[in-house]
């Protein structure tokens, strides 16, 4: 908002709500650098999040190896950061593009500013809630190997209290958004959080911040930490069973420190990306100048850009660190590829043709490719490296997979 106006050119009944704003530091103009480099971030980011989660997704979902407990939070998760991609982050950019955060005005704005936010922050949270399921189903698997406590029943309950959860968290949103007309900057229309009565605006806010920070972050943050820490530390005491090759103890300890890696790499992408979220929401309640005169844009975008991007980190940690997705992802394209060039046969023909000039029997690695199942990349590297008299080979096998199962391989 402007600051070069005086209160002479006000009428009386808004003197009181400029001289509320004119303590407010001047708002800084973007620069078209600035606002392209935001403009790109959110399109690689949307781009980057679609792929990612639609191939985790459709991988799981195409290869009967995968249809396990672990892999149906991992879907569940995905299905989460989608939605968040295709409702939050687009709003995120259609502020940048235009360049101001009105409001569409009449009953359809009125409804969206109610709708929007809930659906916003139920996905975003389900995402999170997610993750604690995924931290829990591999802490009951290592810790507990010989116990079945992660039952298809249990899981089910789980993921759908991973949306319930949030659905009732959010319902506030319904009372607390509301569309607002801003009369001194030209009856501008926006959407806030303004807490109607019986609520006292300031302590509703407070509180409804508190609860969403210790459900969302402070508590899914500890619990995963936690069983995490409890995994890596029981991975880590175990001791290679049967008799120990050198070929053997290097191969379990890739595992392990790859293992190690991922689960670092889960509580770290979801410390960084939501703690601006949050910081921003405690100062615009607690500060009295960002309470005043709103968050500075620059943070404002930080902050929600974060809580977004994590969205597309997800997929790519799974993909990074796990194999049965690597696999998956290369035989979906693959078969796209397949697809796309049965449309084209004059295309295929000069591809044999070029194949067989060079010696290259395109049937036989097709076959190869196919008859390969999600782990047999690392019976065939065992085979090669290590000597056949090794009789501890299946017993390692059979221990890797219990504790990679669904992580890093």
């Amino acid at each position: 908002m402007s600051n070069n106006l005086t209160n002479d050119t006000l009428p009386d009944e808004y003197e009181d709500e400029y001289d509320m704003y004119d303590s407010c530091p001047p708002i800084g103009k973007e620069t078209a650098l600035e606002n392209v480099a935001k403009i790109t971030a959110c399109v690689l980011t949307i781009t980057i999040s679609l792929i990612g989660n639609i191939l985790i997704i459709s991988v799981t979902r195409r290869t009967r190896s995968m249809q396990k407990i672990a892999y149906n939070f991992v879907v569940n998760m995905a299905i989460a950061d989608l939605c968040t991609t295709i409702i939050n982050m687009p709003e995120t950019l259609a502020v940048e593009i235009r360049d101001t955060d009105e409001w569409i005005p009449g009953d359809v704005g009125m409804v969206l500013c109610k709708l929007l936010p809930f659906c916003q922050e139920v996905c975003a949270f389900c995402s999170i809630l997610s993750l604690l399921a995924i931290a829990l189903d591999r802490f009951f698997a290592i810790c507990f190997p010989l116990k079945r406590i992660m039952t298809r029943r249990l899981s089910k309950i789980i993921i759908i209290s991973a949306w319930l959860i949030p659905c009732l968290a959010s319902a506030p949103m319904f009372v607390a958004n509301n569309v607002v007309h801003e009369d001194i900057d030209g009856l501008s229309v926006y959407c806030v959080e303004e807490w109607p009565a019986p609520f006292d605006p300031f302590e509703a806010s407070r509180d409804y911040t508190i609860i969403l920070f210790v459900l969302f972050y402070m508590l899914p943050l500890i619990i995963i930490s936690t069983l995490y820490s409890c995994v890596i530390y029981k991975i880590w005491r175990r001791k290679t069973p049967g008799n120990r090759s050198t070929s053997t103890n290097r191969l379990y300890s890739r595992s392990r420190k790859k293992a190690l890696k991922m689960f670092i790499a889960i509580v770290v992408c979801f410390t960084l990306c939501w703690l601006p979220y949050h910081v921003v929401f405690f100062l615009q309640t607690y500060n009295e100048n960002f309470s005043k005169c709103g968050i500075p844009d620059d943070l404002y975008f930080m902050s929600s850009f974060f809580a977004h991007a994590i969205s597309a980190l997800n997929p790519c940690i799974y993909m990074t660190f796990n194999k049965d997705y690597r696999t998956g992802a290369k035989r979906l394209l693959a078969s796209c590829t397949r697809r796309s060039n049965a449309l084209y046969p004059d295309v295929i023909s000069a591809t044999a043709n070029s194949n067989s000039r060079t010696g290259v029997n395109e049937d036989q690695e097709m076959t190869t490719f196919h008859s390969r199942s999600p782990r047999s990349g690392i019976r065939n590297v065992m085979q090669r490296k290590i000597h056949p008299i090794d009789q501890s080979i299946p017993k390692l096998q059979a221990y890797v997979v219990n504790y990679n199962h669904g992580f890093a391989e």
